[in-house]
């Protein structure tokens, strides 16, 4: 009997092995559905969600190409300017019109300035033009008040051509053996030009103020030349020049000064 009733309950243990196999199978996928799920509730750093969009940062065509950010001032973070070759943004457009405009603005852009043309100042070479000749320069005599017993000489570029006034002019005061001497303090630094139509200056002073000179006597006529470049001989000769009041007393301490562009510097000695 044992026997019999072992053979007869076979099938319904093998069916009830089965139903629990599905059962723990099934249970075994809900739990992995679950899992799942959860897991797409999650934050996923390799996933975008929908409440995170992604918008990625344009880089901006103006700025530079390199990431450099941008500090707002128009040039480079690296400190280089534009106009100086420095780092060069990526736009090209407005920045290399902004560097154009830099160095069409530039102080020193371009052209040399009016006084290094004309060697007057600057680094530029001094341009360098013929000598002043007497026959083509006009020279006055004017008085002055002060500094007393001074007087003006004025030269004109009455010629078409441009002109250097060289060191002092000589002078000579009726039959002087020897020009006037020169006043060494008052050197320029540069040496005169005169354009058609200028002037250059030359203080003289004719006698001592404080009595000190001597051999002092009045003279009636004044003879100007004008040295050349090397300051030996003259260049057209000697110009006669009018005695202001046609008279002037002179001694042995009378000097004339170098020649000057503004008259204010040939009458401060």
């Amino acid at each position: 009997m044992p026997r019999s009733l072992s053979h007869a309950s076979s099938p319904r243990t093998s069916r009830t092995v089965r139903r629990r196999t599905l059962r723990i199978a099934a249970a075994g996928l809900t739990a992995v559905a679950a899992l799942t799920l959860t897991a797409c509730g999650q934050d996923n750093p390799l996933r975008t969600g929908a409440a995170k969009p992604y918008n990625p940062v344009q880089q901006d065509a103006k700025g530079p190409a390199d990431g450099t950010p941008d500090t707002g001032a128009g040039t480079p973070a690296t400190g280089g300017s534009v106009a100086q070759g420095g780092a060069r943004p990526a736009g090209g457009g407005a920045e290399q019109a902004s560097a154009k405009d830099l160095r069409r603005t530039a102080p020193g852009a371009g052209a040399g300035s009016r006084a290094q043309g004309a060697g007057k100042g600057g680094s530029a070479p001094a341009v360098r033009h013929s000598a002043c000749d007497a026959a083509k320069i006009r020279i006055v005599a004017q008085p002055l008040k002060r500094p007393v017993n001074h007087l003006l000489l004025v030269a004109t570029n009455t010629s078409g051509a441009t002109c250097d006034l060289y060191l002092a002019p000589y002078l000579r005061f009726d039959e002087a053996q020897a020009p006037l001497a020169e006043l060494p303090d008052s050197k320029p630094q540069a040496v005169v030009t005169l354009a058609p139509g200028e002037s250059g200056y030359a203080g003289v002073m004719t006698s001592s103020a404080d009595g000190s000179g001597h051999n002092g006597r009045t003279m009636t006529s004044l003879s100007v030349s004008l040295p050349g470049r090397d300051g030996k001989g003259s260049v057209g000769g000697s110009a006669a020049v009018p005695i202001p009041g046609g008279s002037v007393y002179v001694d042995d301490s009378a000097w004339v000064t170098y020649w000057q562009s503004d008259a204010n510097e040939a009458t401060t000695w």
